[in-house]
């Protein structure tokens, strides 16, 4: 799938987590009540119902190219978009698996960045007139 066969208000619904998950603080992290559900948490839940994260076998995927390629800056940022959701869907995937593997991705600024490339490959697919 192309970006320009995903759902535009759905990027754009995605998209609208940067701001908060860039300038996050630790505290603001942190999950304390149901009312007050973090913005990368709610990150997670906006990218499951859009169907951002998509059923596939992420454990061969990941094993076949090579975790630390996963893991790499050098890979999400030149990602086009169909690596950029098979890499969100592993990351979203191992979080199940490994408790406190997403924590570590927001600090390392592994998410923001993962939202730097997708905001840039939207501004690609829909350049402002």
């Amino acid at each position: 799938m192309t970006i320009n066969e995903f759902p535009k208000e759905h990027l754009e619904t995605i998209l609208s987590q940067a701001h908060r998950i860039t300038n996050m603080t630790p505290k603001e992290a942190l999950f304390t009540t149901s009312e007050n559900i973090p913005s990368h948490l709610q990150l997670i839940t906006i990218m499951d119902v859009t169907g951002f994260v998509e059923p596939f076998d992420h454990t061969a995927w990941s094993e076949a190219l090579g975790w630390d390629k996963v893991m790499s800056p050098e890979t999400l940022a030149t990602a086009d978009f169909e690596t950029l959701r098979k890499l969100i869907t592993t990351h979203v995937r191992t979080d199940r698996f490994v408790h406190g593997h997403w924590d570590s991705l927001l600090a390392s600024g592994y998410i923001a960045k993962f939202l730097a490339r997708l905001q840039a490959l939207y501004n690609s697919a829909y350049p402002q007139s």
